[in-house]
This record gives structure tokens, C-alpha cells and sequence, in this order.
């Protein structure tokens, strides 16, 4: 168990690159948590717009915010590495530049983790929004409840669900996994880094919706066949037995209705429980 007083410094570790249109957004979502003991260390990938102009400003009216910048690598995994080798806290938490954060996030992983300090990491859940209606089918929430995933035959059964903006890491657990993997084909780097976490524990899921995960129209071009080799490659690569990626958003309107009923069900389902128990069972409290 962890000491009643403990109280970690979170880093907030937000990669950038051209971020000008979300930053400000993403940025405010963190500042307005109700956990406050955290820095934010955004690692700039040399962007070319205004990104960098809009974050010294945050920098020179919020202590808590740190400005780093790095050659252009291209790779999401490198400034995410420089953020870890920089953090000062104890805990490391991940955010997407366009993401956004629910204000309890912070304060509710913190409590969750610190009732078991066998956990390497604690999830939550995510939604959609952008260019994306609970018509679309890019309209989800991740992951379905009978999806989470807790540990390592789990994660290696059901796939990767995890939203990456929606972890809190031990940083010596991360630093002891090898930190993100560099490797420029390895495109699914967040799915290997819970594998090699995996390893060293199990993840504290928290059913709740913390984070709003941005999806933009040039995404939506993404072909499944490409999802489909990024995960062969993780399969050869790691020597697991990884599921197959099945893409079933394109299967048609008779597919698309009853898929997002039981995701848009599944977020009325999680608001309530948090109403129910924010105000009466407090089990992350």
C-alpha cells in the first residue's frame, strides 16, 4: 500500500508537431484537473506553424509548463522518450496533442493506483469527437467494457484497446521496459509498450470516460489493410501470437446501426455509473 501521504508529481508528457489548431484546447484540459501536483512536458517534433509561439506563452503564465524541442524524428515514439527521460515525477501520463482530458482524470488514477502498487499503470476509457457523430462509423468508445483489458493473457487475447492518452505509468516501470521502441515501421508502438509493461505487472482499469480522443477527417482515409500490416509487423516483431485486426466499420449500415448503439449504450451506461458514484460510492475518491 501506499503511504496516506503520498502525494506524486504527475508528468504530463505531450508530443507536438504542428499543433497549433489543438494545443491550446489540450493544454487547458490538463491545467483544469482537479489533481493539481503535476508539470506538463510538451516535446515539440520542430514544428513549422505557430505551435511553438502558443506554448511559450502557456510557459511564461504557468510554471507548471515546459517547453522542449527536438530535431524532426517523425516518430511519435521519440519525443515521447525525450518526455520520459525529462519527467521529474513519479508517474508519467500521456497526452495526444488534439486530445482532451475529463477534469477528474488526474485525481481519480492517482487514488486508483495508489490503493495497489503492483499495478505497472492505470486506463480508463475514451469517446470520440471531432469529425465524427454517434452516426459515424468512427464513433466509439474504447474500450468496451467487455474488451478492457487487465493483464498480459488478457492484452494478448483481446488486442489493444488501450487509448494511449488515457494512461498513468510508473516512470521506473517505463524506463525498466525500455521505453517506447524507436524502430520507424513499428507504427503500433503504444500496443508494444503495454506488452513489454505487461511483463512487469498488471493495469488498473477504471471504468469511466477520461479522455476525448480527436479524430480528423484525414484520418478517416486510413485503410484497414494498413491497420492490418502494422499489426503483422508487432506480430513478427514481438513472436506473439497477436489476434487478427478486423476492420468491421465498413461493413455496411445493417453492421453500423447495432455497433453503435452498443458503444453510444455503453457511454450512457458509464455516465450514470459515474454519477452514482461520484456522489455515492466514492471508489475512487
Amino acid at each position: 500500500m501506499i503511504k496516506e501521504d503520498f502525494n506524486p508529481l504527475i508528468s504530463v508528457v505531450i508530443p507536438t508537431f504542428n499543433s497549433e489548431k489543438f494545443i491550446e484546447t489540450t493544454i487547458n484540459s490538463v491545467l483544469a484537473q482537479t489533481y493539481s501536483k503535476f508539470e506538463i512536458i510538451v516535446v515539440d517534433d520542430e514544428s513549422n506553424d505557430n505551435t511553438i509561439g502558443i506554448l511559450k506563452e502557456y510557459c511564461e503564465r504557468d510554471g507548471r509548463v515546459k517547453l522542449y524541442s527536438i530535431s524532426h524524428s517523425a516518430r511519435p515514439s521519440v519525443p515521447l522518450n525525450k518526455g520520459i527521460d525529462l519527467a521529474s515525477g513519479e508517474l508519467i501520463a500521456f497526452l495526444d496533442h488534439d486530445d482532451l482530458w475529463e477534469k477528474h482524470k488526474l485525481e481519480e488514477q492517482v487514488n486508483a493506483l495508489g490503493k495497489n502498487t503492483n499495478y505497472v499503470f492505470a486506463y480508463s476509457m475514451s469517446i470520440t469527437y471531432g469529425d465524427v457523430s454517434v452516426f459515424s462509423p468512427y464513433y466509439e468508445v474504447l474500450p468496451l467494457l467487455f474488451r478492457a483489458t487487465r493483464n498480459r493473457e488478457e492484452l494478448i487475447k483481446k488486442g489493444n484497446s488501450i487509448t494511449p492518452s488515457t494512461v498513468l505509468a510508473w516512470k521506473d516501470k517505463l524506463r525498466e521496459a525500455g521505453k517506447f521502441d524507436e524502430d520507424p515501421k513499428l507504427i503500433t508502438h503504444d500496443y508494444d509498450m503495454w506488452l513489454r509493461l505487461s511483463v512487469l505487472g498488471d493495469f488498473k482499469f477504471i471504468p469511466r470516460i477520461h479522455c476525448f480522443y480527436h479524430v480528423h477527417t484525414n484520418q478517416l482515409s486510413r485503410g484497414w489493410e494498413i491497420k492490418r500490416d502494422r499489426l503483422e509487423y508487432l506480430r513478427q516483431k514481438s513472436g506473439l501470437e497477436l489476434p487478427e485486426y478486423n476492420f468491421y466499420r465498413n461493413r455496411g449500415i445493417f453492421f453500423l446501426i447495432p455497433r453503435n448503439v452498443i458503444h453510444f449504450s455503453t457511454y450512457l451506461f458509464i455516465k450514470l455509473f459515474t454519477f452514482i458514484d461520484r456522489k455515492f460510492l466514492k471508489l475512487y475518491a
